[in-house]
């Protein structure tokens, strides 16, 4: 662990060799307390804050069982990993089962066992806070029915907003597609004096050229299909707010239509008389007034119109602390709505989505994380669990097809013991090398999906590195593959 983020832990154990040994080897990664027995190490815990406790089981006056009752009822946010002998594999299981990390067996190897549980456990307890902490917050804005952000530009721009949610006054939202403009007109609106009105959102870009005047001002009798006189969109707003997204993608006479709406007040169906409408209109484009006038999207005075107040929002590469927010927040949603039980973003996958560009804003990251969440194995989402546009994954599909292990030929020249030592250690390197990669080189995770304890997969790991660095070194001096018995 860097200096920075060092943890203090403490270590229980009424053998004050052992205590003193392990105190010497753990005091190079963490801040370490010790305690003789259980009551010393729970009035260490009343006073003193710890990340994690390293517990003996077998102890006079209070059980290390008993210990672990109590810290996991009073300080559930403490992790404990528990030692116990090999005749007290049953116990240290049990105790696993109460809510412990982890045991390891004594006599234990402090540089391993002992001090990777403990940072296993460190790491399980900082990644359950942020996550705890993001859901806070998530939660916060959820019950508030607020954009959920922690960028400053994100916030100065929502406060500008929401500054003018009481006037009547057009007001703009310009940003890219998926930035969350409208997300900031419902809240505009819950916050002004309509809040109580109808709130009637239009998607200008999806209203066939056609059919945009009569979806939006209705029609009179006479100019219906089946000689039915029909409201549009503006009337169903009256007294509300309407908002138009992709404004500028109206077909130029409805913006003219529009126009007399917000200088007269005024809205006519087709084929019908004018009728007074009250209307608070926010409208939203991907690009400022001035150039869609310029280019004549947009009619030049519909454009000083609805440019009383502009609020620009920020494409999400600019605020780059709201990324981890967001990903909680579809994270929690997705998980409900698939019945999925995944949890957490792993560290790998988060850097990930950190550095991502996100072109598609907001809208992009949801969908990376709805495929996330329908991809992953566990409770953790993965780097291949991400799409590969976040991953930067390319190749064959993760999922192999069955027959993807083929046997090389040239095996069965050789003897048939030395042929399946080959192919196994071939195997070893596909499985160790596939896993690696879809867990972002978390060894963790790889021991826990491969079903090894983690040494063993380490073991596993370094054994097949070596064969193919053996193998690349044979290659280098021109050596084949030798055959038994020739010569």
């Amino acid at each position: 662990m860097n200096a920075a983020d060092r943890a203090r832990i403490l270590l229980v154990d009424d053998e004050p060799a052992l205590r003193r040994g392990l105190a010497r080897a753990l005091v190079r990664d963490f801040d370490v307390l010790t305690a003789e027995d259980g009551p010393a190490a729970l009035g260490l815990l009343a006073t003193t804050r710890v990340e994690a406790v390293l517990l003996d089981l077998a102890m006079p006056r209070m059980s290390g069982a008993e210990v672990l009752d109590r810290i996991r009822a009073t300080y559930p946010d403490v992790e404990v990993v528990v030692m116990a002998g090999h005749a007290d594999l049953d116990a240290a299981i049990a105790a696993v089962r109460a809510g412990a990390y982890g045991f390891v067996t004594k006599p234990v190897d402090a540089e391993a066992a002992v001090s990777i549980a403990i940072e296993r456990a460190i790491e399980r307890r900082r990644l359950a806070g942020r996550a705890r902490a993001l859901e806070e917050r998530v939660d916060e804005h959820e019950q508030l029915g607020e954009v959920i952000t922690s960028s400053a530009a994100m916030q100065d721009a929502y406060r500008k907003a929401l500054g003018v949610a009481a006037v009547g006054a057009p007001l703009l939202l310009v940003g890219e597609r998926g930035t969350g403009k409208e997300l900031v007109a419902r809240a505009v609106h819950r916050r002004g004096p309509r809040a109580a009105r109808p709130f009637v959102a239009v998607d200008c870009s999806a209203l066939p050229g056609s059919r945009a005047e009569g979806e939006l001002f209705g029609e009179g009798g006479d100019a219906s299909p089946d000689g039915r006189a029909r409201g549009g969109l503006i009337e169903a707003a009256d007294k509300g707010t309407l908002f138009l997204d992709e404004v500028s993608a109206l077909p130029p006479a409805a913006q003219a239509r529009l126009l007399r709406v917000l200088t007269h007040g005024e809205s006519a169906r087709a084929g019908g008389e004018p009728r007074r409408v009250d209307v608070r209109v926010i409208a939203s484009t991907c690009e400022g007034l001035r150039e869609l006038a310029s280019a004549g999207q947009l009619r030049e005075d519909l454009a000083y119109c609805l440019g009383v107040i502009v609020v620009e929002l920020p494409p999400l590469r600019r605020r780059k602390e709201d990324v981890a927010l967001l990903a909680s927040h579809f994270l929690n949603r997705c998980a409900r709505r698939h019945g999925r039980d995944v949890k957490r973003i792993g560290p790998e996958a988060a850097r990930l989505l950190r550095e991502h560009a996100w072109p598609g804003n907001a809208r992009e990251l949801e969908s990376a994380i709805e495929h996330a969440v329908i991809s992953a194995r566990g409770e953790a989402i993965l780097p291949a669990d991400l799409p590969p546009s976040v991953s930067g994954r390319s190749g064959p599909p993760l999922r192999p097809p069955r027959d993807a292990l083929v046997l090389p030929a040239e095996l069965c020249d050789l003897p048939y013991a030395e042929a399946k030592e080959r192919a196994v250690d071939a195997f070893d390197q596909i499985y160790v090398g596939r896993l690696l990669e879809r867990t972002g080189n978390n060894l963790s995770e790889a021991a826990r999906q491969a079903g090894m304890d983690r040494s063993n997969f380490r073991r596993l790991k370094k054994k097949v590195t070596s064969r193919g660095d053996e193998a690349a070194q044979g290659e280098s001096d021109g050596a084949g593959p030798s055959k038994r018995g020739a010569g």
